[in-house]
């Protein structure tokens, strides 16, 4: 996911795997490329583990040679503060001990010339856990940020944000970059208000409408200019019906989404922070963790009863074009806005 400003410095986007994908970003100085990983758990098998490194060796050395190179993922590993390790590790790991996933990582930065970010910045030991187990009583940092030597400066401070509420065992954790990405500027463009034409079917609304118009046209000023007189013309039918038929509600993507909905997603959050600070809210923010999901699956499944005996008032009313319009937003269901990358462009340039 990137954000929408800096779509157009998106060079590509490669998922290798189900482990591994690559994200590569145009920059003012030097590009930059992410490398996303997701390593094999602790317990998992050597040959798992083997299979994931050879790949990400393999990935590693395809990246162009003078990008930025940042890896960054959940990598399972908890990073020690073994002072042999300290040139690639530094000395803010919140373990005191590296477990095998850890000593393979930093046996990978150390074969590839990178340094482990993410053990490197002074903070406090909330800020460096990553994961929380099940039961909230053990928080590891196991989500880690390394960076090719060569560009470390770049990144300026890694830390954890607590406060992020995706409903994950994970904590969000935020890289503060220095680095100037190619940014297109931003177009203003003004939302003009929509016209609720559907009030037109009244006949009293139509009645209306007519007479304003007849009013507004009366006092129009005469003009040889076309192009001027149909700007006019546009504008004062525009100005009349919004007057007379109002303006269209926005619509809400999330229709299913209730005021009760609403009031227990608040809750959990709340309970959330508490249940970080004191384990005697735990019980308390499971609870209302399974009663928010079990609520907004009710309400969605109401929702979609509302829209079908909607469908079958709308039959028997025989308004086929609403109905027909209701099946079309039924089987599409959500269409994000498309936004397309063109392919890479080979730029020659005369010496």
């Amino acid at each position: 996911m990137v954000d929408k400003k800096i779509l157009p410095s998106v060079i590509q986007f490669k998922p290798i795997s189900d482990r591994i994908s690559v994200l590569r970003l145009k920059s003012k100085f030097v590009n930059i490329t992410l490398l996303n990983t997701y390593a094999p758990t602790e317990l998992a098998d050597d040959a798992t583990k083997d299979d994931f490194y050879e790949e990400l060796d393999q990935v590693y050395d395809d990246i162009p040679e003078y990008d930025a190179k940042i890896l960054l993922g959940d990598l399972n590993a908890k990073i020690g503060r073994e002072e042999a390790f300290m040139p690639t590790i530094g000395k803010h790991s919140k373990h005191e001990k590296s477990n095998d996933n850890g000593i393979r990582i930093i046996s990978f930065a150390s074969s590839k010339s990178m340094v482990v970010q993410s053990t490197k910045f002074p903070h406090k030991s909330i800020y460096k856990g990553t994961w929380k187990s099940p039961d909230g009583k053990t928080v590891n940092q196991i989500d880690h940020v390394l960076i090719d030597n060569r560009h470390k400066n770049i990144i300026e401070d890694i830390r954890t944000f607590r406060g992020a509420d995706c409903d994950s065992d994970h904590y969000l954790l935020g890289i503060k970059v220095r680095a100037r990405i190619n940014v297109s500027k931003e177009k203003t463009v003004t939302c003009e208000d929509k016209i609720n034409v559907e009030n037109i079917r009244h006949d009293k609304v139509n009645k209306n409408l007519q007479i304003e118009l007849n009013n507004r046209f009366d006092g129009l000023p005469l003009s040889d200019n076309i192009e001027e007189a149909w700007n006019t013309l546009k504008e004062t039918v525009k100005k009349a019906s919004l007057q007379i038929l109002g303006k269209k509600k926005r619509k809400n993507r999330r229709k299913w989404l209730t005021p009760k909905c609403e009031e227990l997603l608040n809750e959990r959050r709340k309970l959330k922070m508490q249940a970080e600070q004191d384990k005697k809210w735990k019980d308390k923010y499971n609870n209302i963790r399974t009663k928010t999901k079990r609520t907004i699956r009710n309400a969605k499944r109401k929702h979609l009863e509302d829209i079908i005996r909607g469908m079958e008032d709308l039959i028997r009313a025989n308004e086929s074009r609403n109905f027909y319009q209701k099946i079309r937003n039924l089987k599409k269901g959500y269409q994000p806005t498309s936004q397309l990358l063109e392919d890479d462009v080979v730029m020659l340039t005369s010496p």
